[in-house]
């Protein structure tokens, strides 16, 4: 990996400030300060605030020999209260087919239905190298082909894609989902450079969220993304009490 952040063109964001000022600012508000959680196994919507959005850990996603397969995790379809709730499939290995993720989300949907419970989107967990993002691109674009439009189709990221993916593959993903969260940790901590990252997001030309850890220390440098009216907010990975 190259250690000098090769910076995505701004200009797009640059004349978005000059001409929309402050009515563009006041309109980011709300956005910026959006935060949501992550429940991953062993997790409950207890963990997190009450009614809050949700990204709630359903299972993972794996292929052999050209078949797709489903592990069922994380928490069983329930009564259940949220802002919003999205489903996540961590997806292992080579990408599945498209049409066989938006199969078993689509199941899953039914499940929570019953209870009865409104389901907003998917939520695709994908560790894609940034050397492999155009195969990634093409994957994305599949899936949202698939997906009914009434459901949202947010993706996790790598921070290297926004210091070191193309430009227009990045483009294409941002086209095909309506978020992108960028995962500022590894594991249970944060990155270890994650300043480098963040002053490349402070102005990313494309929509996002990022990803932080819950209860970990976090950088007053974060408070920069909120002057680009891209940002969209925080997902607080909540972690497990030992």
């Amino acid at each position: 990996m190259d250690t000098q952040p090769q910076r995505i063109s701004k200009t797009a964001l640059v004349v978005l400030l000059i001409f929309s000022g402050v009515s563009l600012y006041r309109d980011s508000a709300s956005r910026r300060d959006h935060v949501s959680y992550w429940l991953w196994a062993g997790l409950t919507a207890k963990d997190a605030p009450a009614n809050s959005e949700l990204y709630v850990f359903q299972g993972r996603i794996s292929t052999d020999g050209g078949k797709t397969f489903y592990e069922r995790q994380g928490l069983c379809p329930h009564p259940l209260k949220s802002s919003k709730l999205f489903l996540v499939y961590r997806l292992e290995g080579q990408l599945p087919d498209a049409k066989d993720v938006v199969d078993i989300f689509e199941r899953s949907v039914a499940q929570w239905q019953r209870h009865p419970v409104s389901v907003s989107g998917i939520q695709l967990d994908f560790d894609s190298p940034t050397s492999k993002l155009i195969a990634y691109s093409h994957f994305v674009e599949e899936v949202r082909r698939q997906l009914a439009q009434n459901f949202a189709l947010s993706i996790t990221g790598l921070g290297d894609w926004a210091i070191n993916g193309n430009q227009e593959t990045m483009q294409s993903i941002s086209s095909s989902t309506d978020e992108i969260v960028f995962q500022l940790y590894q594991g249970r901590r944060p990155l270890r450079e994650i300043e480098i990252y963040i002053r490349e997001l402070s102005e990313y030309p494309m929509p996002f969220r990022i990803g932080l850890i819950s209860g970990a220390e976090i950088p007053t440098s974060v408070n920069t993304l909120k002057v680009n009216p891209n940002f969209q907010g925080i997902v607080y990975f909540i972690k497990k009490a030992i």
